[in-house]
């Protein structure tokens, strides 16, 4: 009876051994599994190419053939999910990397075609920037001339930046934008895409040959509001692309001078932009013979325009009629007619320039008024008297004559 009992008890112990064996076993599949659809998943989010998906795709089919033996065990234990579903799950997601691959294709046409179209504006803008060189050098009376450079390279290089903007968005997958968490197979693909392209050169290039136009002569404030407004939507998308470019770029250390300097020249631009304003302003006074102190700001202008005037005010007590055209050319040629219609709202709208700056020129002006007014009164209170004092002897010499006339037929 003890025997039996005792071959019970180690058959009992061997049993319960054997199912733990089992359970870990069990458990091991199932883990196994596991990792290798996760490794399978992230492989697919990670090919570069259709050859290397096909790999995937021959790897998929084995994990379904060799753990289909274990599909009701996978079905317990994957709940909610099953073995079917798993395998379902990962050959979809080879489908729709497939689906990418085709749209990638089909940018890789697009992007060729707009490199020829790059390739050609970026010609055409370096032989109109040598043009406008030359014409502003050399023969400075072709006006007609000039003003034709200037509005083809405008356009050209508006149609380029644009261009460029294009192909960004096209380069640059939409879940890269503004995500600097992105996957080393993403990363590889916008680093492959950008380097092709040669786009970080080419952002520096349309930025510094932006800077060049604005050297141009003859730009109207509608000019430098274009241009403000190009080169923020600019600064926009830099800002926005940027940062995973830069970062990508750094890590296999690609073309950092260009990286560093693309910031640096927007900002360049931007100051470029306000300095053309003020250069442009400064010429108006200038064709006109008014020759102001430099500036470039706005209280510098107040002050070169106040400084001007005050000169004149001294003036006018040694030339009253030279101030008082001098005081007409600036105020209503130069002031009136173009300042303040046209470039005071362009400074204010890009804050260049305060209400108490333009009213200390405007009060300047009405003080200047008051003293070239005077001076044309007093020479009307000289003359007007002189008049009446010449009209008064010719009368009187007229009555005295006719008196004498009238003496001597009396006498005869």
């Amino acid at each position: 009876m003890k025997k039996i009992n005792l071959l019970l008890v180690l058959f009992s112990i061997f049993f319960l051994f054997s199912q733990i064996n089992f359970a870990q076993q069990d458990y091991q599949i199932v883990q196994n599994f596991k990792s290798k659809v996760k490794q399978i998943d992230e492989s697919i989010k990670s090919a570069t190419t259709n050859d290397k998906l096909a790999q995937i795709k021959t790897q998929i089919d084995q994990l379904s053939s060799d753990y289909s033996s274990k599909k009701d065990l996978l079905d317990k234990s994957l709940y909610p999910e099953d073995f079917n579903g798993s395998i379902t799950k990962l050959n979809n997601a080879l489908t729709l990397r497939q689906g990418d691959f085709g749209q990638i294709t089909n940018l890789q046409t697009k992007i060729s075609q707009l490199q020829t179209q790059l390739d050609t504006l970026n010609k055409r803008n370096s032989d109109l920037l040598d043009q406008l060189q030359q014409v502003q050098s050399k023969d400075k009376s072709d006006i007609a001339r000039l003003n034709r450079i200037i509005a083809e390279l405008r356009y050209s290089l508006l149609k380029r930046d644009r261009l460029i903007m294009s192909m960004i968005d096209s380069l640059m997958p939409p879940s890269a934008m503004g995500n600097t968490n992105l996957t080393s197979g993403e990363q590889q693909e916008i680093f492959s895409k950008v380097k092709k392209m040669d786009m970080i050169s080419n952002i520096k290039k349309s930025i510094d040959d932006n800077i060049k136009f604005l050297s141009a002569p003859a730009l109207t404030p509608n000019d430098l509001n274009s241009i403000k407004t190009q080169q923020q939507q600019f600064k926009k998308m830099w800002n926005t692309v940027g940062p995973q470019i830069i970062s990508i770029y750094s890590k296999r250390h690609e073309d950092e001078k260009n990286l560093k300097d693309i910031y640096s020249s927007l900002v360049s631009w931007d100051n470029a932009i306000v300095q053309q304003a003020w250069n442009s302003i400064n010429q108006s006074f200038a064709v006109h013979g008014i020759i102001l102190n430099q500036f470039s700001n706005g209280e510098e202008f107040s002050q070169a325009v106040s400084s001007y005037i005050n000169d004149e005010i001294q003036h006018a007590s040694l030339n009253k009629e030279e101030s008082k055209g001098i005081y007409k050319i600036l105020v209503d040629t130069v002031w009136t007619t173009n300042i303040k219609p046209n470039w005071i709202p362009f400074l204010m709208d890009n804050k260049l320039i305060t209400e108490a700056q333009i009213s200390t020129i405007d009060a300047k002006i009405a003080q200047w008024k008051n003293v070239a007014m005077a001076s044309s009164f007093t020479w009307l209170y000289i003359i007007i008297p002189v008049l009446l004092i010449i009209i008064i002897v010719i009368i009187s010499m007229l009555k005295s004559s006719s008196k004498n006339r009238i003496n001597i037929e009396k006498e005869i």
